[in-house]
């Protein structure tokens, strides 16, 4: 059955994670899928990502954990680690981060699929693409902001 097929039921967040979190609790892996753009291009709207509970000690930069940020969860890549800190991007994201501590962490993602297929995210060569388009996000800011100026100039003219 293809993803796209699938009846989908809309939950609320804070039920939705609640079920995810008493799941990983006892040591099940959990199959979500992707939910928003933030992780765009490596991963898509309606993907399935498959987790696991994460022990902090294995984290890593370029790693992709779903993590609570305040009232939010989000799977984002990890960019930068300190201490119990640990700063988080979402890979279509340009500027924001996310900054929380490892106890924020909920799960790692040990697998993605899209239509079926298995995605290569989580091998190191994919950690390691990861993280130069994360250091590219600046000369992305700039690409993105000449792109509206022309798009603006020709809606204008």
């Amino acid at each position: 059955m293809d993803l796209n097929d699938r009846q989908f039921l809309r939950v609320e967040n804070e039920d939705f994670f609640s079920i995810v979190r008493q799941r990983l609790d006892v040591g099940d892996r959990v199959r979500i899928p992707v939910v928003g753009k933030s992780m765009e291009p490596f991963l898509l709207e309606r993907d399935e990502v498959l987790l696991k509970t994460a022990n902090t000690a294995e984290i890593a930069i370029g790693d992709i954990v779903l993590a609570q940020w305040g009232q939010k969860y989000m799977l984002h890549r990890v960019v930068r680690k300190k201490g119990a800190s640990v700063w988080l991007a979402g890979d279509n994201n340009l500027v924001q981060l996310e900054r929380i501590v490892t106890e924020d962490i909920v799960a790692i993602l040990v697998e993605a699929r899209r239509d079926g297929r298995r995605l290569l995210v989580s091998g190191l060569f994919s950690k390691m693409l990861g993280m130069c388009w994360y250091y590219l996000r600046l000369p992305r800011r700039v690409v993105v902001a000449i792109r509206r100026r022309i798009t603006n100039k020709r809606i204008g003219a």
